[in-house]
């Protein structure tokens, strides 16, 4: 546009001020509005800033042709569907302010004005080499003021990138007539793309300028001034145990052209599930690794059920590009629901309309088993205490006692090997004679089981299915399992038992006979 610009006011020039005086020369019937198509094309880095995207065009500019043949020359005027002019005045005010150009009052085509004084040229110096963007040019003035009077255009046309796009997905072309538009991107609710955020307001011609001769009909070509919106979340372990605390960290990056919008909004919307308290005095934000002031900077709102938002209020002031940190701890407690298998935690990202999401899932798992008698009959009062073993952790204090049904159960537990130790029997059953084993937890649930007693009160068991996992009490020795170590180790007993009743029989018996 730069150069168009530069190249009609340089025509203009030329052709003597028939671009300034456009109007009446086509009131007088010496020139005629260029009505021909012209391709616009818009292209993207990225396919999903332009899927499903709505622009609606404005046409602020004709182009006039007069003469005909080798000898057409052409101006340019104010579009006749403009509706008001008091629009493109104040939106050139805009453009003109801090310099010696005033835009005149004298009833006179402005748009043939400006382009022929050269009025929105920008120069290179005016363009943000961080964005890519035209930041303080004449030309951005004039679109952002011109986006708040878009009801003084008349009626756009709707162009639907979305359905003209290329096999790549990365361009899109559409047909209008010769002229220069203003491109604003359609309303959200009229079905456009929610992926990208909506594109800032764009000036483009079609046409160019050969050696001092204005062609209208070359094909425009722009980029879409917009981008796609991600957002990524971990936390600090995988899988946890309860009273375990974990950090979570979300990141992004400050959005391009933030500047040229009049409100940018740029919220994180955190839902943590069950199983986790977070600790929101914790949370902190940088951005291109320099903190943030809460209050100043960024608000955090609490919401139901442990859900809240962080709002960077000062995104507009942050350098395009810059990472986004968000962090946060929390600790995990013990799972609500029976058998939950994980704290899942997940973020929305919603960059000016456009949403982004990712989740975290931390392994918080649980499992049972029955006490029973001898005989088989479940037990309750007896005391557990769980231990976590090579490197695996929870909570020294992690007790269970069955209950009337003999079920005993550990909730809250991160994947690993764990000892189960009895501390207490019920009430008529050997004290002496305690189970012990070790289990263990792989994505929530128990998989292995290993008796740790000599006694065999646990049984050693790999799980698969519905396995329900027993372990027994006995009141005497004679209810000890016969098998393995257990077995070996009744044996023994009897034998010991036996021999010392021979030599006690034998001790008396000598007593006798002396």
């Amino acid at each position: 546009m730069r150069k168009l610009f530069a190249g009609i006011a340089a025509a203009a020039t030329l052709l003597g001020g028939m671009a300034l005086g456009a109007a009446s020369a086509q009131a007088d019937g010496s020139g005629t509005v260029v009505t021909s198509e012209v391709n616009f094309t818009f292209t993207a880095q990225d396919a999903k800033q332009l899927t499903n995207r709505k622009l609606d065009a404005y046409k602020i500019a004709d182009y006039v042709q007069y003469g005909i043949g080798d000898n057409a020359t052409y101006g340019v005027q104010t579009a006749g569907t403009v509706t008001d002019q008091s629009g493109i005045k104040a939106a050139l005010e805009a453009a003109v302010a801090g310099t010696n150009k005033t835009v005149p009052t004298d009833g006179g085509d402005l748009m043939a004005w400006a382009l022929a004084e050269g009025v929105l040229d920008t120069t290179e110096s005016s363009k943000d080499t961080a964005t890519g963007a035209w930041k303080n040019g004449a030309s951005r003035k004039f679109v952002e003021t011109l986006k708040t009077r878009t009801n003084m255009l008349g009626d756009p046309t709707v162009v639907d990138l979305g359905k003209n796009l290329a096999e790549n997905g990365l361009s899109a072309t559409v047909t209008l007539p010769a002229g220069l538009y203003l491109f604003v991107d359609a309303d959200y609710s009229a079905g456009t793309n929610k992926d990208a955020t909506p594109s800032i307001a764009i000036l483009v011609g079609s046409g160019n300028v050969t050696n001092g001769v204005l062609n209208p009909l070359t094909e425009a070509t722009v980029a879409i001034k917009n981008q796609t919106t991600t957002v990524s979340k971990t936390v600090s372990a995988a899988t946890a145990s309860a009273g375990q605390k974990v950090t979570y960290t979300i990141t992004s990056k400050v959005p391009q052209n933030t500047q040229y919008y009049s409100d940018y909004g740029y919220t994180y919307t955190d839902t943590p599930s069950a199983g986790q308290t977070v600790h929101l005095d914790s949370l902190k934000v940088t951005v291109g690794g320099s903190d943030l002031n809460k209050g100043k900077d960024y608000t955090v709102a609490e919401g139901k059920n442990g859900k809240f938002t962080v709002n960077i209020t000062s995104i507009k002031q942050r350098n395009a590009g810059d990472e986004i940190v968000v962090t946060y701890d929390a600790e995990v407690t013990e799972a609500e629901a029976t058998g939950r298998k994980a704290v899942t935690n997940t973020v929305v990202l919603s960059d000016n309309g456009a949403k982004a999401t990712d989740s975290t899932t931390i392994t918080n798992g649980q499992f049972s088993f029955i006490k029973t008698d001898a005989q088989g009959n479940a037990l309750a009062g007896a005391d557990f205490e769980i231990e976590g073993q090579s490197g695996t952790s929870t909570p020294s204090t992690a007790t269970a006692t069955s209950d009337s049904n003999g079920t005993v159960t550990f909730k809250g537990l991160a994947d690993g090997t764990y000892k189960v130790t009895e501390t207490n029997v019920p009430a008529g059953f050997q004290q002496n004679l305690k189970a012990a084993f070790t289990v263990t937890i792989a994505n929530g649930k128990a998989v292995k089981y290993a008796g740790a007693d000599i006694w065999g009160l646990a049984p050693s068991a790999e799980v698969s299915g519905n396995y329900t996992y027993k372990v027994k009490n006995v009141k005497n020795v004679t209810q000890l399992p016969l098998t393995g170590a257990a077995g070996t180790t009744l044996f023994t007993v009897v034998a010991l038992l036996v021999a010392g009743a021979g030599v006690a029989v034998a001790l008396k018996s000598r007593q006798r006979m002396r």
